[in-house]
């Protein structure tokens, strides 16, 4: 019965609110018919027509105000008003296009900025990971807190440990991201490959490939798998999406897998990889070649991703691994030293995935929500000055019987209706500026494919433009309608629309605006002097005509028949592409390395100093480099002490190292380190190197990483797959592309060679990250410096605009033109003084905030916090000149006579 009855008034009030003239009519006609009733009964008794007719509107207690009654019993006034205030906020908005068209630019900027750097914040940050409850899903790291070292590796025992002993997991994945050559397709080509537990794909939730199957329990192998599953765009790049792929075999480091799958084109390795994105996926059980026989002290294993149990939480998790680490370190005292201790910590996956790139993200949040702020103080600005000229509006209405909150009202509908405008505006901006924002964001911040405007990010603008809609226009509504009626009209009466309580609003608001302004363009400054910093670094080396190019050479998982397997046979190929590529006409030298700097992380490794306690054996560490004999000759790297490698050091000779000043500062530090002897690894039967030789510091790991030691081994006697190949010419990059590969696949046609950059190149594209938060943090303060240089002049325009008649009265009495302008100057100097003052303060509470993003710059660095507000003072007193100079041009008798 109750649900019939709303059903009823459901539809009752719809159809008076759609078919508004209909119900008027019907209501005219029932309270027509009870008029003529009460009419009828009135003249029966006697009256005459005239006083039956006035006794029956008494009697219905007036015919207007029954409507009105009968409206509001109808609860749907408050629409009815709404579409009134909305056409008529419409009809203001037509009417004053100057101010509209400024006001929707200013918010489609405000506005557009926030949802870009919205919809990146979102996807990368905020979306959970494309997985099925990725609130389960941690990455595992196994530490040494007694030394200070994280994520060392794990071992095979310690994996199965993870899965049978900790009660922790539904399952645990490998995750081993490496480069593998693959041949069987249209041409030989460098991969990202991940080896990974068969597992791998049950415990990210994916069951369904785009073609084929997924790794599963008929892949359990000790070794590799024979099945491999691969990436969309290889499936498309090398393969031209042939459906028949399935079955297929290629050969990854000369192995024959088979293809067994496609992954959808949306799916990515939730993980760190090498260079670019995983495009084959290999199932391996880590137990036989190519990998070592399982040992609880060989940890090779790299990282793992866990499952954890349905209801147990991040905290529960880490209490068990923590009584597991303690049981295992009783257990297994020969594998565990007292002093290194263990340590198993798990964090959730995507706070694992993005937390480099977090507070990078969050502080561009940050500088567009102060954008939008100072739009909206902008608009409020000048809605002020639009209220101040209506007053004699707001006043009449107010006379005329309209509530204040009425009146509030309806201005403040017209506030949201043109932040709506707004905001559309700023969606469509957002959309079109989105795509190259994303060309600008560096290409190692995660999930950046995700990036789209999806319905979140509509919601968000939509509640920013609300948000700016009522932040521009509550100030003036409320302003508009608290003096009195009698002097609202007299100060319209007058024309001058400027009370002293609008004016304070105003400037308050454009303090406020400086003062953000500030905050904002100190974050940029001090971003930009990092920026600056960094380009003005000596990296260690001259990049200058150094052109690098990476080389991978195969692994078979069968150690027998690899051709590369003997020290002799891989220095044979080193020495080969030496003679080759010297041959290129315009190379003037060639060296090699396992990793150059500014490419990859060096392979971190521990150290046994000779001479040293065993127990402080294990906080020896160093970045290991393999290099040719010219390589710091290349580089023009300054050695220091002792000699550089030769031809001589090599397989068979006594083993020997260099290492940078910042290795012999920590290890032998007050000691000459020529002759010191290190080994890797606490085995007895490890050999020692003895240190040759000493380099300055070459920044590898970063222009922004320093004190990083750093040992070098010749690339004849520690030999690698991975080299990374350097010549000095003054050929360009594109004329050497080609001739590298010729020359290199004319001794093995099968390696494939990719990355070909100038060190010039790499070096640029390292300070990525820098340069993008700089340059966009920059982009917003220069719209932070307009938009308040935008609105000081607008306010000294205004009030030099509602002063003229006072201004004629002072040039009329003899004041001269420069006491005018000093009039006008004083008044935008002062509000200037004070915004730039309560900025500073600001500033240097907030500037610590973004420390981490910054480089050998203080957070209250005096050279930006003088520079900034020097520029921004600069500009606001360019900004107060134009209407000083104005106010001088005023004609005395014009200004008097329109008075």
């Amino acid at each position: 019965m109750h649900f019939r009855r709303w059903l009823l008034i459901i539809r009752l009030r719809l159809r008076s609110l759609f078919k508004r003239q209909r119900v008027e009519a019907e209501l005219s006609e029932e309270l027509q018919f009870h008029i003529e009733r009460k009419l009828d009964e009135y003249l029966d008794k006697g009256m005459s027509p005239v006083e039956a007719r006035r006794a029956a509107l008494r009697a219905m207690n007036g015919l207007e105000q029954n409507k009105e009654r009968c409206r509001d019993m109808r609860r749907v006034a408050f629409f009815e008003n709404l579409l009134k205030d909305l056409r008529y906020g419409l009809r203001i908005l037509i009417k004053t296009p100057g101010f509209t068209i400024v006001a929707v630019l200013t918010l489609a900027l405000g506005i557009g900025a926030n949802t870009a750097i919205f919809s990146i914040v979102n996807s990368v940050l905020l979306r959970p990971l494309p997985y099925r409850e990725p609130d389960r899903l941690v990455k595992i790291t196994f530490n040494r807190p007694g030394i200070g070292l994280k994520d060392v590796g794990y071992s095979v025992p310690e994996l199965d440990d993870l899965k049978s002993r900790s009660d922790v997991f539904d399952d645990v994945t490998v995750c081993w991201p490496v480069n593998a050559n693959l041949t069987g397709a249209k041409q030989p080509e460098r991969l990202e490959l991940l080896g990974a537990s068969p597992s791998y794909f049950s415990v990210l939730g994916v069951t369904t490939p785009e073609i084929g199957r997924l790794f599963g329990p008929q892949d359990v192998t000790p070794g590799f798998a024979e099945a491999v599953v691969i990436s969309d765009a290889l499936w498309t790049r090398s393969f031209g999406r042939d459906p028949k792929i399935l079955g297929k075999g290629v050969r990854l480091d000369g192995d024959l897998y088979t293809i067994v799958g496609v992954l959808p084109p949306d799916f990515r390795h939730p993980g760190p990889t090498v260079v670019n994105d995983v495009e084959v996926w290999t199932a391996a059980g880590f137990t036989a070649d190519p990998f070592p026989k399982p040992d609880r002290r060989t940890r090779y294993l790299p990282g793992a991703i866990g499952r954890l149990k349905p209801g147990l939480s991040i905290k529960q998790a880490q209490a068990k691994l923590d009584a597991m680490s303690a049981e295992l370190m009783h257990d297994y005292p020969n594998a565990y030293s007292d002093r290194a201790k263990l340590s198993i910590e798990i964090q959730p996956l995507q706070q694992a995935l993005v937390g480099d790139v977090r507070p990078m993200l969050l502080v561009l949040m940050g500088a567009v929500i102060l954008i939008i702020v100072i739009a909206s103080v902008n608009i409020a600005s000048l809605l002020l000055a639009r209220a101040s000229g209506r007053q004699r509006e707001i006043a009449v209405r107010l006379a005329l019987g309209a509530s204040r909150a009425r009146i509030i009202r309806q201005m403040l509908t017209e506030s949201m209706l043109l932040s709506l405008i707004g905001g559309i505006a700023g969606i469509v901006t957002a959309w079109l500026a989105l795509g190259l924002i994303i060309q600008l964001v560096p290409a190692k911040i995660p999930r950046l494919n995700e990036v789209s405007i999806d319905w979140r990010v509509l919601g968000f603008a939509l509640l920013v433009s609300l948000f700016t809609g009522i932040l521009f226009g509550l100030a003036p509504a409320i302003q508009s309608v608290k003096a009195d009626v009698y002097a609202a009209v007299k100060e319209g009466a007058k024309g001058s629309g400027y009370g002293k309580k609008t004016g304070r609003v105003r400037d308050v608001l454009i303090v406020s605006e400086l003062a953000l302004a500030v905050v904002l363009m100190v974050g940029a400054g001090l971003l930009l002097r990092t920026f600056q910093t960094l380009l003005q670094q000596n990296p260690g080396f001259n990049p200058s005509r150094i052109v690098s190019a990476g080389i991978w050479l195969p692994v078979p998982n069968d150690p027998k028949v690899d051709r590369y397997g003997t020290p002799e046979s891989l220095n044979g190929f080193v020495r080969e592409v030496f003679r080759r590529v010297s041959s290129i006409p315009g190379v003037q030298m060639v060296g090699m390395a396992s990793s150059l700097p500014a490419t990859v992380p060096a392979f971190n490794t521990g150290l046994v100093v000779e001479n040293r306690a065993v127990d402080s054996n294990q906080d020896l560490s160093a970045g290991l480099i393999f290099v040719s004999p010219d390589y710091f000759k290349l580089l023009q790297a300054t050695l220091v002490q002792g000699r550089q490698f030769t031809e001589d050091d090599t397989t068979g000779k006594p083993l020997v190292a260099i290492i940078d000043e910042s290795t012999a500062r920590r290890y032998w530090p007050a000691q000459d380190p020529i002759g010191k002897r290190v080994k890797f690894g606490p085995s007895p039967a490890a050999p020692w190197l003895s240190v040759v030789g000493v380099v300055k510091d070459i920044k590898h790991d970063g222009l922004d990483k320093d004190g990083i030691p750093h040992l070098y081994t010749s690339i004849y006697q520690y030999q690698t797959k991975a080299m990374m190949l350097a010549v000095q010419t003054s050929l360009p990059v594109s004329e050497l592309e080609k001739q590298f590969r010729n020359q290199i696949q004319s001794i093995d046609p099968s390696v494939p060679v990719f990355g070909v950059k100038s060190m010039s190149e790499v070096l640029d594209a390292s300070l990525a990250p820098r340069r993008f938060s700089a340059q966009l943090v920059g982009a917003f303060a220069g719209l932070a410096l307009l938009l308040s240089s935008i609105g000081i002049y607008g306010l000294l325009s205004y009030m030099v605009g509602q002063r003229t008649n006072e201004i004629g009265i002072r040039m009329a009495l003899g004041a001269q033109p420069a006491a005018i302008r000093r009039l006008v100057l004083s008044k935008g100097t002062l509000l200037a003084g004070i915004g730039l003052l309560i900025g500073l303060v600001l500033s240097a509470i907030a500037a610590p905030t973004i420390s981490s993003l910054l480089y050998g710059v203080h957070p209250v660095d005096p050279i930006v916090f003088v520079a900034v507000p020097f520029v921004l003072g600069l500009v606001a007193l360019l900004s107060s000149y134009i209407p000083a100079y104005r106010a001088t041009r005023v004609d005395p008798i014009t200004a008097l006579r329109e008075g």
